[in-house]
């Protein structure tokens, strides 16, 4: 979690630079930023199913001793992969003559061909995103995490490098391909601990092996719901280029939503093949406790965390994003923009836990709904909001409607395995209690140091003070309140510094 969360904030600082450096309303910047999300919205829900039909079938090949069919599933699965995307990569570069005409760019055709000369640029990258899904699953299940959780740290420090050396020569379209190499490096860098783990890839196209076959069957339910999922990513993108503020949008998500799913993700490496190895054991007892620990320490986290962003939004973009060209009303949207996703942080997180654990039961129709009922929620309310609230109106429906499917899977999972998280409602209570209290004390914070000045001590003033108090009242009143993951973090705490 540690290097996935440095990992996220390497990349937040690569998004701070060459905002910076050019402008966030800069409009061919938001074109370079508006193309790199669509191949990865794109094949996002491609790659989320190929990493959760390759950890089941893998481990479970490895668990029963059975080396040789792990390694020929892996042999066929990367063939396969690269054979769909490349028909991935000829639709996407087809559809980037399309795309553009949906947003504001194809109103001036110097922008539009811009837009569709970035497309076609960064549309390949989709074959690095394939391998990339499909190693880290492999390492994964070999209980390799600490690689996989590294692999955006290269691709950072290559944009960074750009931007500060060349950047000022060559520009967007010198970022498009520094931003192609980088993603390129997510792959590569997995190739050597798999050799060193004594994996060596022979081609092999065996779509009649009965892995595949079973991996097929299990992906189409994935793609569906996830595919929905990234379609509401594909509309939300699309919308916002319309106000111009894509790299905004961009910059917002890796500050709260991605860094929420930089922590999910890393407990979900771990937490799912564990489910799975309990569901098909049959130890339904170990499965509901694993899922309800997890499930009560990821609220406790998350809820004060969605406090705190709303809290400390301005003092925290005014430290860190406040720099170079960066304008006052960009702060201002920016601030606007992470109070409405941190609305939805819980959802967000909780959704990508109870996923796992219906996939692990050898269920992944139930999410495939959910997927849609989410993108009905999103795409309603978000052509609603936009209309007293403008773009704002965006990240509050795709919020709202995280909500809403969070709600809707932990409903269907009490139907199919029974009660399994006793005391998780009473817990949700005391976290959004505390957090308001909390919430309180950081507003009358800030009130106090709002006078400061512009300067950089004054900033870390503004924004660390807060965030000391808020941390403290919260922990105060988890303890008045006993909200269980607090109290048992204290004992484990107390329990090491007695040793």
């Amino acid at each position: 979690m540690v290097i996935m969360i440095a990992s996220r904030l390497l990349s937040l600082l690569s998004v701070q630079i060459y905002m910076s450096f050019y402008g966030a309303s800069d409009v061919y910047l938001n074109i370079y930023s508006y193309a790199i999300s669509i191949p990865n919205i794109i094949f996002t829900c491609i790659g989320t199913a190929l990493s959760t039909v390759v950890i089941p079938i893998y481990v479970g090949h490895r668990a029963t001793g059975e080396a040789d069919k792990a390694k020929k599933f892996a042999d066929n699965i990367i063939t396969v992969s690269l054979a769909l995307t490349a028909v991935l990569v000829v639709i996407g570069i087809g559809l980037s003559f399309v795309l553009p005409r949906l947003t504001a760019y194809a109103d001036d055709e110097e922008t539009y061909s811009f837009a569709v000369k970035a497309l076609m640029i960064v549309m390949p990258v989709m074959f690095f995103y394939a391998l990339n899904y499909i190693f880290q699953g492999m390492l994964q299940a070999m209980g390799r995490y600490k690689l996989p959780a590294f692999v955006s740290v290269p691709s950072s420090l290559i944009v960074i490098g750009y931007v500060l050396l060349l950047g000022d020569k060559y520009k967007i379209p010198g970022l498009l391909a520094a931003t192609v190499l980088g993603l390129a490096m997510q792959a590569i860098i997995l190739i050597p601990p798999l050799i060193k783990e004594g994996y060596r890839y022979r081609p092999s196209f065996g779509i009649k092996d009965p892995d595949i076959v079973q991996a097929g069957k299990m992906t189409l339910p994935v793609l569906l719901g996830v595919g929905a999922y990234q379609i509401n990513m594909l509309y939300n993108v699309s919308m916002i280029a319309r106000f111009g503020m894509v790299t905004l949008l961009n910059y917002v998500q890796n500050l709260t939503l991605y860094m929420v799913l930089a922590i999910i993700y890393s407990v979900t490496a771990v937490i799912y093949p564990k489910l799975t190895e309990s569901a098909s054991r049959g130890e339904m007892g170990e499965y509901k406790e694993t899922l309800r620990g997890i499930l009560m320490s990821i609220c406790a986290l998350l809820i004060p965390m969605t406090f705190g962003f709303i809290g400390v939004r301005e003092s925290l973009l005014e430290l860190i994003a406040a720099w170079g060209k960066i304008t006052e009303n960009d702060i201002a949207n920016a601030a606007m923009l992470l109070s409405m996703y941190a609305v939805g942080i819980l959802g967000i997180g909780l959704k990508e836990i109870l996923d796992r654990a219906l996939y692990a039961l050898g269920d992944t129709r139930t999410s495939a709904v959910n997927g849609v009922v989410i993108m009905a929620v999103n795409v309603c309310l978000s052509l609603i909001l936009m209309q007293f609230i403008g773009a704002f109106g965006i990240p509050l429906a795709y919020s709202i409607a995280s909500l809403t499917g969070m709600c809707v899977l932990l409903w269907r999972l009490r139907k199919k395995i029974g009660s399994f998280a006793e005391g998780l409602g009473t817990l949700l209570l005391k976290c959004i209690a505390a957090s308001f209290v909390m919430l309180i004390v950081v507003e009358a914070v800030n009130a106090a140091f709002a006078g400061l000045g512009d300067a950089l001590l004054m900033r870390i003033i503004r924004l660390f003070v807060p965030v000391g108090a808020g941390l403290a009242v919260y922990y105060i009143m988890a303890l008045i309140l006993k909200i269980a993951p607090v109290i048992d973090f204290t004992k484990k705490l107390l329990r090491r510094g007695a040793q």
